[in-house]
């Protein structure tokens, strides 16, 4: 093998870090997964079916565990008050839904998952007591909590859901296994099917955008803005309310439909998510730099009247609304 690899393709590999596996008979660890394959069940001819099984590898779970332990303990001691506080939680949300996104793949990861979720346990009781809280115990005390729509549609339905001063934290515990789907052959951009394959790609929100989103909170706004503009992220697909536009992490504003100075809030009916283009265009006052954003963006009639909409909400000047 060392020298079909060298001979063909001209790669040397490793003695120590390399090896051929029966994984009939032992695990292959790979990008901090562990497989192997079983029996399971038989072909047509009689002879045994093989399955992958797969789960975290030993060491990963160490390192999860680790740094789990350290969000916790940043929880327990934010450095700079109540905002510090939900920044923390917001990094240990991020971290565990990153945990299972990428381990989805593997086919015991709920059971891994469990194993980790009963580690950290006592951490989450001791550190977080009196403020950790179960959905049950915040409904029997009337306890108000908003549980931000990524949260609610992935692990709404999870007994091990709790809430930390009204904020939801992700259940380490609750994990599902994702089948891995090669890409379709269809996805290319010069037909009109694959084109089509690549919006409804795009219609799923970004994760890394999301990510950015819960490990950045605005410090000087509230919790219950920066819950809000979470689950507009996931609520709008990642998009413009205006354009349509995929938002990414630098071109995306928060936009209060009332402004704050004459009694607007930060409810998610009175919140919305813009491209930072548009929401200059919803303040602008002044016809020229109206033009110009219009010039940049060209607005549909439809978008034209939503956007006129807002500035009239905004209280700008009727006589300077936008036209086409």
């Amino acid at each position: 093998m060392k020298g079909w690899l060298k001979d063909r393709l001209g790669l040397e590999i490793s003695p120590e870090k390399s090896k051929v596996v029966n994984l009939k008979e032992e695990y292959s660890e790979f990008l901090g997964f562990k497989m192997r394959v079983i029996k399971r069940g038989k072909q047509k001819n009689g002879k045994p079916k093989y399955v992958v099984e797969s789960h975290i590898r030993e060491k990963s779970q160490e390192l999860i565990v680790k740094n789990l332990r350290k969000l916790i303990h940043d929880m327990e001691f934010p450095s700079q008050g109540s905002r510090s506080e939900y920044a923390a939680l917001s990094r240990y949300n991020s971290y565990v839904l990153g945990i299972h996104n990428y381990y989805s793949l593997a086919t015991r990861i709920s059971e891994d998952c469990a194993k980790i979720a009963f580690r950290i346990q006592k951490s989450l009781e001791v550190r977080l007591r009196g403020r950790i809280k179960s959905a049950k115990q915040m409904k029997k005390r009337n306890i108000p909590c908003k549980t931000p729509l990524y949260i609610q549609e992935r692990y709404g339905t999870s007994q091990q859901l709790r809430f930390v001063d009204k904020c939801a934290l992700i259940p380490m515990g609750y994990a599902q296994h994702r089948v891995a789907i090669s890409r379709k052959r269809s996805i290319n951009a010069y037909t009109p099917d694959g084109r089509s394959e690549i919006h409804k790609q795009l219609q799923n929100i970004n994760m890394d955008t999301l990510h950015y989103l819960m490990r950045n909170p605005v410090i000087n706004r509230s919790v219950e803005y920066n819950d809000n503009r979470l689950s507009l992220y996931a609520a709008q697909s990642g998009k413009c309310a205006i354009t349509g536009e995929i938002l990414d992490r630098h071109n995306i504003h928060c936009h209060h439909k009332v402004p704050r100075y004459m009694g607007g809030n930060d409810t998610y009916q009175n919140l919305m998510l813009v491209t930072e283009t548009v929401h200059r265009l919803i303040h602008a006052q002044n016809a020229i730099t109206i033009q110009k954003y219009m010039d940049m963006i060209h607005l549909t009639k439809k978008q034209t009247d939503k956007l006129n909409h807002l500035r009239n909400l905004a209280n700008v000047e009727s006589c300077l609304n936008v036209t086409q």
